[in-house]
């Protein structure tokens, strides 16, 4: 289990207020919020990149505040990939492989290429690639680093609908597969439903709302929930697909 206690950091004139919440193995929790709300001042301190003025982040009984960032072992992928451009596929992919590779390493590698599809591209050059085929190569090699937390900053934010839903399929089966605790975050209703086990809704710093995706989705408690959803869901294409269910389509007025 991931949890984070009582978790705050002032960046001046931006405050992240008291954040608290959990996330099992395997679970998808998708953040959701407007830009500017404070979902990438979260990730940035659990990952390590920032650390926080109050606060704990825990891994089990582990607290990982006072681990550098290197040793802290969070897989961060975000809207820009940092892929090796002189590198085809499968030698980016291998570059997650521990340095000493064993027999349960490299089937592991063989699995998660084999789940999102890309047996086909392992010779292929990274340039020459689509923005979903190079998301693909990097969620294969964060995997192979054994993150104890896979963290994505809004990564399918510019591509089309078609390959959003293979991608967030390909999260969902590999979280669960391979049992990572994986934090999404979106200002993207759809993503957020094609998604997520649980939502948080997080405005200037603070979470307004959390709960199973049906629950904050479909039912939401807060006035600010139903606004937003509403909001976002009337300016945003719908998801028309399966995925997690039926396909979102904001109700709330």
């Amino acid at each position: 289990m991931f949890r984070i206690r009582d978790l705050s950091k002032n960046l001046g004139n931006f405050q992240l207020s008291h954040i608290s919440l959990t996330v099992d193995e395997g679970e998808i929790l998708v953040i959701l919020g407007r830009n500017g709300s404070g979902k990438t001042t979260m990730l940035n301190l659990i990952s390590g990149i920032l650390q926080p003025d109050h606060g704990e982040i825990y891994y089990n009984q582990v607290l990982l505040n006072n681990i550098p960032l290197e040793k802290r072992r969070v897989g961060y992928i975000f809207q820009k990939l940092y892929l090796f451009p002189h590198l085809n596929v499968f030698s980016n992919i291998k570059f997650g492989l521990p340095q000493k590779k064993s027999s349960e390493s490299i089937l592991k590698m063989k699995q998660i290429i084999s789940i999102l599809g890309i047996e086909s591209l392992l010779t292929r050059n990274i340039q020459n690639m689509s923005a979903g085929e190079q998301q693909k190569v990097a969620i294969a090699r964060t995997v192979l680093t054994e993150p104890l937390i896979l963290l994505m900053d809004e990564p399918f934010t510019n591509l089309d609908i078609a390959t959003k839903l293979v991608l967030t399929q390909a999260v969902k089966t590999t979280a669960n597969i391979f049992k990572i605790p994986t934090i999404y975050v979106t200002h993207h209703p759809d993503e957020a439903f094609a998604l997520a086990d649980k939502i948080v809704i997080l405005a200037d710093g603070k979470i307004i709302e959390e709960g199973t995706r049906d629950e904050v989705m479909s039912r939401p408690k807060q006035k600010f929930t139903r606004s937003f959803i509403a909001t976002l869901g009337s300016n945003n294409q719908r998801v028309e697909s399966k995925i997690g269910g039926e396909p979102f389509r904001s109700k709330i007025r």
